[in-house]
Formats: structure tokens, sequence, C-alpha cells
């Protein structure tokens, strides 16, 4: 955007420097410091520099600073605008190619964890009983180890392992969760020692009591993860509305400056016809700023006490907006022209973003039905299973399998069936979103009532239908 309006490295550099964030934020940063210390050193030299330090993560990066250095020696505008447009595609294309790789590499990994975390506790149940025959005694100890430590652990890691090769092709929205309340935590204790203790006050069937104690612990985390994040996910959902109206406020206000009006003016004009909008909220704050606070158009937006976009924590809107003052501030003759292709930009992310969720979709969606339904049905059906198994065995003699009590077992499948749903809701998240831990636990609070419900009533309903099938 600054080589478009001023055909000067140095300064493009300088200007996308002060737009940066992240780690590639700071290392041009240090780049540029570099610059001033060493005169030989110049910006075309540091860029390239960077270029590939970065190749093998964005391989595209690399080809668009070559067009980047190329547009420079561009005596005709036109053909200047047509190189930096063709390195901006570049990157695009780039980011959507490598999304696309990731997207065909993880089925494998997603069926082995599909094996490892649903077929194989249905193999270990029907093994245990075996186990006896060479005289292997299992307790409950085992159990415990196998299903609540080594079988999460493993397939945490698998999951991992998948989720460390993912690109990061956008930034996510972060925002900052509640403090942890104390009155909240208490709560959530008090939940689950009333489910827990109502099983053994009333003293009804073992089964169920074991079901109480994992409905009180799940319930009690469920509360704490809404309370603690619901703010900040409404604040978020806020936000991407904010980044999904950027986009047609640009276009306004690109039209508004281009036709000669005066910053507050333009401003003022693009908040009345999107009236009802955060973004607008936005808008007229600055207007406000500049024509009654007497503030600079920087300070309308980026003061601390009185901007407008304080507490807007979207780095896609506050990039932007500071984008915009400076281009404002450079020229305001090319500005109108420099603010609408921003928009159109912005536009082509919003596709590209679209677009690679679209293509995780299928993964996604199959990851869910297995961490909501197959999983919990999967494994309330096997401690079924293990309890007529248990039983026919000892009565029959062949096998003596009394190690671990029915009961226990399905208090400690329950526990490993909300440890894979967690598991699997961070796999999900992480691979359509990337690291945003306020959609993680509002995905978590979602889900594990509803795979809990579902192991429940596979163990109420598998229950009676294998007392039918075995008489």
């Amino acid at each position: 955007m600054a080589m478009k309006m001023v055909p000067n490295l140095e300064r493009a550099v300088h200007f996308a420097e002060e737009q940066l964030g992240g780690k590639m934020g700071r290392e041009l940063k240090r780049n540029i410091s570099e610059w001033h210390l060493r005169l030989h050193l110049t910006a075309s030299d540091g860029l390239s520099k960077l270029a590939k330090r970065w190749k093998r993560a964005c391989p595209e990066l690399e080809r668009s600073v070559h067009l980047v250095h190329s547009s420079a020696h561009e005596h005709n505008m036109d053909n200047r605008t047509r190189t930096l447009d063709r390195a901006l595609e570049m990157a695009l294309h780039g980011a959507r190619d490598r999304m696309r790789d990731f997207a065909a590499s993880i089925y494998l990994p997603t069926l082995l964890i599909y094996t490892m975390g649903v077929l194989l506790p249905l193999v270990i149940v029907v093994i245990l009983p075996i186990l006896s025959t060479i005289n292997v005694q299992v307790g409950i100890i085992h159990v415990v180890i196998l299903y609540c430590v080594v079988l999460p652990i493993s397939v945490y890691m698998l999951s991992n392992q998948v989720l460390c090769r993912r690109p990061v092709a956008f930034r996510s929205i972060q925002i900052s969760l509640q403090p942890c309340r104390f009155r909240c935590a208490m709560i959530s204790l008090l939940i689950f020692v009333a489910f827990s203790s109502a099983g053994v006050v009333t003293g009804i069937s073992p089964d169920i009591t074991a079901l109480l104690v994992l409905w009180g612990g799940v319930l009690a985390t469920v509360f704490y993860l809404y309370v603690t994040t619901v703010q900040a996910f409404r604040r978020r959902e806020e936000l991407v509305r904010m980044e999904n109206d950027l986009c047609d406020a640009l276009v306004q206000l690109g039209n508004r400056i281009s036709e000669g009006a005066p910053a507050e003016e333009a401003l003022e004009r693009v908040s009345e016809t999107m009236d009802g909008t955060e973004l607008a909220k936005v808008f007229r704050n600055a207007s406000s700023n500049i024509r009654f606070g007497g503030m600079g158009l920087r300070a309308a937006f980026f003061d601390e006490e009185k901007g407008a976009l304080r507490g807007v924590h979207s780095g896609a809107v506050r990039g932007t907006f500071r984008m915009l003052v400076d281009v404002i501030e450079r020229s305001t003759r090319a500005a109108g022209e420099i603010i609408l292709r921003m928009s159109d930009h912005l536009q082509k992310l919003r596709s590209a973003e679209a677009e690679l969720r679209r293509s995780m979709g299928e993964i996604v969606t199959s990851m869910r039905s297995v961490a909501l339904f197959f999983a919990p049905f999967v494994a309330s059906v096997s401690a079924q299973m293990q309890e007529m198994l248990s039983s026919k065995a000892t009565s029959s003699g062949f096998l003596n399998f009394s190690g671990v009590s029915p009961p226990a077992f399905l208090l400690v499948l329950g526990i490993y069936v909300v440890m894979l749903t967690a598991i699997l809701v961070n796999y999900m998240v992480e691979i359509e979103i990337g690291s945003d831990w306020v959609i993680k636990r509002m995905a978590m609070a979602n889900a594990l009532p509803v795979a809990l419900g579902v192991f429940t009533a596979g163990a109420i309903i598998g229950g009676q239908i294998f007392g039918i099938i075995v008489g």
C-alpha cells in the first residue's frame, strides 16, 4: 500500500514495520535497527533477509518480495500498480495453497485419532477378561492408568502433532478472559459435591451413583467455563461482525475522501449510513473526537482514554485503521483510491478465509460427530459389555475377571469420554479457527453436556439391550 502511494522502498518498509505485529513484525523492527547501525545495509537487503528467513513457513513471501523490489524500478505507474497487485495476489494464493495442502494431509492422522480414541478402548474391553486366562490380573488402578492417562495422552500427542503442522494463514481475535473468580470456583465445587453426594445419600444403584458423579463434575466444569468466558465470547462476536462490516465501511469512506470531504465529515457520513452496527460507533466517536475534542486523526482513533478504538482487540480492525490514518496523513489526494484498494484486499482476505474453512468443513464435521455421539455411545456400550462379560465369565468359571467392578469401570469410561471430548473439541477449533481460547472454552462448555448425555443414554439403553439379549 505504501509503495502505491510513494515508490520508495525504505519508507514503505518503515510503514510496514508500524503495521505488523507478532514474530515477523519484531524481526522486521530488528532489521530496521541494523540498517541504522550498518549504513551499507539497505532496506532491500533487509527485506530479502526477512523473506529468506521465513521461506520455509511462507514460501510465497520471497516471491512477493521480489515483485515489490521490481516495482520500485518501474517508472510507469500502471506497471508498478500491476506488479504490486500481483505481489498481493501471490501472498493470498500462497496462503490458500498451504491450507489446502494441510487439509489434504490430515485425513490419515484424523483416522488414526478416531481409531486410537474410539475403537481401541472397545477392543481393550474385550481383551481384559481374556487376560485372566494367562494369570494377568487387571485391577482398577491399571484401568485408570490406561483410560485416564495413557490413552488421553496418546490421543492428545497425536492431535498436537497434526496441529503443529497447521499453517497460520490468518490472525485470530485475541481477547483476555475474565480473571478467575473465587465465587465461581466455589459454586462449581458445590455443584460437584451436591451431585456426587446425592447418590450416596439416597442409596440408589452404584451405576446411577457413578453417573451422578460424572454429571456433577461436568456441570461444575461447564458452569465455570461459561461464566468466566461468556462476556469475552460476546465481545468476540461483536468484533467478528465489525470485521465483516469493515470492507463496506472502507468503500464508503474511500468514496467520501475521493470527493474531497474532510476526514471528520467523511467519518460522520459513514457512521450515518452504517447506523446500528458496531463499526458505526467507532466512526461516530472518531468524528466527535475531531470535531469537539480537538484531536488529530490518529488520536481520535488510538488515544488510550478517549480513542474510538479503545477496547477493540481485533488486530485486523486496528491494523486497518492504522493504515488508514497513515494513508490520509501522507497523501490526502491519493487516500481515497488507496482506501478503496484496502477494501478490495480485505474482501479478498475474507473470501480466502471462508474458502479455507470450507475446505476444513468435512474434517471438522466428522470429528464433531465423533466427539459428541460416536465416542460417548461406543464407550457406554463398552461399559455395559464389560459388565456382561464379567458376570458371565465369573458365573461360568471359565474366566475370572473380578478385579474391576462394573460401576467403577463405568465411572472410568465416563471420565475418559469427558477427556476425549475436550481433546477432540480442541482439535476441531485449532483446525478451523486456530489457537483461540475463547472459542475453545465455549465449545467445550457446549459439547461436554451433550457427550455425557449420549454416554448416559447409551449406558441405560445398552444395559437394557444386553439384558434382553443375554436373558
